[in-house]
């Protein structure tokens, strides 16, 4: 098999629908030649097969699972897969979606709107490690899940939900008729640990064949997976992918190397070298479209020392750290220029993205970090340190999680350059449960953190919502039992009551227009 840097999903593109009677494929036009086997190295082994209990092992899970649409390349709900239609009621509040007829479970058991009723009402609010966000209204209720004929089922809310396609449409389905009575005795989280890889039983593309902890996981084609080209082959075309287990990246990059492995993801900091072998070596390279992710410096407006509470609430401190962050630095240093400086939340690869936000981006500027600091009311001492205006002088501490170069050179970048206007940051990266823990329990000054983002902001309510899990730079009061957080050391500025306005207004806006 020729060996490539990137990988297409093997799916490729879905563009027709046949419907026949029984049973109902998905058709693919495409061409491809059935066989062979790709061989792929991943660190370390997967925590479970189970994709309701641990999200960690996606790329595993990917070819494992199947839901009721398919993501097209904005990563949007827009194609079909197990369902064949979809439609909303006039009041847009019911999704109604019809299922395709006559598929059946990778063990040969027929797939029924059963298993998606199950999925959803019973197995879904029992389980936690989901992470499914838009599936609650602006009630905070979930939906009605209602069998409506043989082949059509539907989801209806007390209120319009404009996350309801992808809340719906990207869940993974799951076997009644072999995981009920197990979620029923209370032991779900144990089914298809790594100990019962041989019975996992699903709809998608591939199932696992075999298993060896710290060697190799085996997949091979679903015999009874629906999708097929147009000349009749059943779909994937690759009958295996074999995933070699090693312990760092050092290793996927030799093994790669040394022709054991035929796909292999460079980092920006590795593709340089990588390309510069292509040729010689006859390897196939190519760099994809950017992401959704982001990275940025978070302040506690919650800190524990009131002092330094004061500081972090202080807008022209804030913009001041803004201006002291060389970003496109970074981006040149460690990711060979394949970055991009972001200046708010939303990355250009989304559909949401607003190119005006650039022109009021807080670019790199010690001068300005400067003047933004003396209108916030600090001043300098005459050896150079940064006071606020009761002559404390502005320390504080700034953690990460270890072993991110991309967030440690963030981290560095701000301490050397605040030490130029005489601020000190005490930085000190940590063991990543150890970060989301200070996070989730308000224990922490300053941290540089991501999060993946998404193609449409409103699924990422939980972070930008006052009563979010994920709020953390700016907990409410009573967020948990041995918080310090009180009614009266409290502090809601106006932009994030109007954020949080605009995140309970977009849930029940359907119409895409009105929404953007």
């Amino acid at each position: 098999m020729k060996r490539v840097l990137f990988f297409v999903l093997i799916s490729i593109v879905l563009v027709a629908t046949v419907f026949a009677t029984e049973p109902e494929y998905l058709i693919v036009d495409c061409n491809g030649k059935p066989g062979g086997t790709m061989y792929v190295a991943l660190t370390g082994d997967p925590h479970t097969f189970n994709s309701a209990i641990s999200v960690s092992t996606a790329n595993i899970n990917g070819w494992l699972y199947s839901s009721l649409l398919f993501p097209d390349k904005f990563s949007m709900p827009t194609r079909p897969y197990l369902a064949k239609e979809w439609w909303f009621s006039e009041d847009g509040l019911t999704l109604y979606m019809k299922i395709r007829q006559g598929l059946k479970w990778s063990d040969g058991e027929p797939f029924t709107l059963e298993d998606i009723r199950w999925t959803f009402e019973e197995l879904l609010p029992e389980v936690t490690g989901t992470g499914i966000g838009g599936i609650f209204d602006a009630n905070g209720l979930p939906p009605d899940v209602q069998t409506v004929d043989n082949e059509t089922i539907s989801f209806a809310w007390t209120t319009p939900n404009a996350m309801a396609l992808r809340a719906i449409g990207f869940v993974d389905i799951f076997p009644k008729h072999v995981l009920d009575e197990r979620l029923k005795a209370g032991i779900f989280a144990q089914a298809w640990g790594l100990d019962e890889w041989d019975k996992l039983v699903t709809m998608g593309q591939y199932i696992i064949e075999d298993y060896i902890t710290g060697e190799r996981i085996v997949l091979k084609r679903n015999p009874h997976f629906w999708m097929y080209d147009t000349q009749g082959n059943q779909l994937p075309y690759i009958e295996r992918i074999v995933y070699q287990i090693v312990p760092d990246r050092a290793a996927l990059v030799l093994r790669f190397e040394a022709g054991e492995t035929d796909v292999f993801f460079p980092s920006a900091e590795e593709y340089p070298r990588i390309l510069s072998m292509a040729e010689k070596e006859g390897w196939q390279t190519g760099v994809g479209t950017g992401g959704l992710s982001n990275q940025f410096v978070s302040f506690n407006f919650n800190a524990v020392d009131p002092v330094k509470r004061e500081w972090f609430r202080n807008e022209h401190f804030g913009k001041a750290i803004a201006y002291l962050l060389d970003r496109q630095s970074i981006i040149d240093t460690l990711l060979n220029s394949f970055g991009l400086p972001l200046y708010g939340p939303i990355t250009p690869f989304s559909s949401f993205y607003n190119p005006d936000v650039e022109q009021y981006g807080l670019k790199y500027s010690v001068t300005r970090a400067r003047l933004e600091l003396k209108r916030g009311g600090f001043d300098w001492r005459s050896d150079g340190t940064c006071i606020d205006n009761h002559g404390n002088r502005l320390e504080f501490d700034l953690i990460t999680n270890f072993n991110n170069e991309l967030r440690d050179l963030i981290g560095l970048n701000l301490v050397s350059n605040a030490q130029t206007l005489g601020i000190k940051i005490n930085y000190a990266p940590l063991q990543f449960n150890a970060v989301v823990e200070r996070l989730l329990t308000n224990r922490y000054e300053a941290v540089v953190i991501g999060l993946t983002g998404s193609v449409d902001p409103g699924s990422e309510a939980n972070v930008y919502r006052i009563d979010g899990d994920l709020h953390f730079w700016n907990y409410p009061p009573g967020y948990s039992d041995e918080d310090h957080i009180t009614e009266e050391n409290y502090w809601l500025p106006d932009w994030e009551e109007r954020i949080d306005e605009i995140f309970k207004l977009q849930i029940t806006e359907i119409d895409p227009q009105k929404r953007y």
